[in-house]
């Protein structure tokens, strides 16, 4: 019954996926938002980037088919208050941000941030992504080790995830489907028992979703850039309860690369992570950022 469960919701979540987005994202009304903003121009790609704090430069990149604004405000606000810069470029299609949406690569989009970095923070830059955010954020280290010495991967998932687990953001991401199939898949998949859910119901954009889903299956075999550069220091952030990556995967990145990669379980959180055990995530991030940012 439960897996039955599981493949109706899959069905119905693919189903989102047949809808194509547009070759390049229509311009949208600008919202304002509670934040300073720039735009970083490259081609036919223009980038909202929010802008908050003085000091060494942090980018934070979010999850598949969600924008950078509230998921990422107490963390920002906890980095703004250590001292940092936090950038936060929002995906294309997302809060103003346009640009091509179909045949899209993930380096496409890790030139998207290394553009923001490079307009934005001299250069140089320390980048944290957060699920789906983690691919772009690898590639980002991999194709730009100058620009980038040291990333978080938040919620990044195991190498090998369980096939129906896997394909529950086009569930939860997938707005035509009824609230309560959303959110049984996000209660299933994102958030631990307790935690609410709801919460993330709202800020999907699945023309931004399909795109990014296009970049992954085009990426072929993810693991083989699995930690960015072979320079790139990594700080792994696991939620302890995450379906994403099972416990026999938990230290799979620092077993792979000992001597540049550190991982830290995070108690009381599943996929989703930051609404659900900010706390923890900022105490194992201000160490580690302490540390890097000497590099920058």
């Amino acid at each position: 019954m439960f897996n039955n469960k599981i493949a109706s919701l899959l069905t119905l979540g693919f189903l989102g996926l047949a809808c194509v987005p547009s070759a390049v994202a229509a311009p949208i009304a600008v919202e304002e938002l509670a934040w300073p903003t720039q735009y970083v121009q490259s081609g036919p790609t223009s980038t909202r980037v929010l802008v908050q704090g003085h000091g060494p430069a942090v980018v934070i990149v979010p999850s598949y088919g969600r924008d950078g604004g509230d998921d990422f405000n107490g963390l920002t606000s906890a980095l703004v208050d250590a001292g940092y810069r936090v950038l936060r470029p929002q995906p294309r299609g997302t809060l103003g941000s346009v640009g091509p949406m179909v045949n899209v690569t993930l380096d496409d989009l890790a030139s998207d941030v290394a553009d923001v970095i490079d307009t934005i923070a001299g250069g140089r830059a320390i980048v944290f992504g957060h699920a789906f955010g983690t691919f772009v954020t690898k590639r980002v280290a991999l194709n730009y080790p100058d620009k980038v010495p040291a990333i978080v991967v938040a919620s990044p998932g195991g190498q090998r995830i369980p096939q129906e687990i896997a394909g529950m953001p086009f569930v939860t991401g997938n707005t035509s489907l009824p609230v309560a199939t959303r959110l049984a898949a996000l209660e299933l998949a994102f958030f631990a028992p307790g935690h609410d859910a709801h919460i993330w119901l709202d800020g999907w954009y699945p023309d931004t979703l399909a795109m990014e889903h296009g970049a992954i299956e085009a990426a072929g075999d993810l693991t083989k850039f699995w930690a960015g550069a072979n320079s790139t220091q990594v700080l792994e952030l696991i939620p302890a309860e995450d379906p994403f990556q099972p416990e026999d995967q938990w230290n799979t990145t620092a077993h792979l690369y000992p001597d540049r990669a550190v991982s830290v379980v995070i108690q009381n959180a599943s996929h989703a992570l930051l609404p659900e055990n900010l706390r923890a995530v900022v105490e194992a991030v201000l160490p580690y950022l302490a540390q890097q940012s000497t590099r920058l």
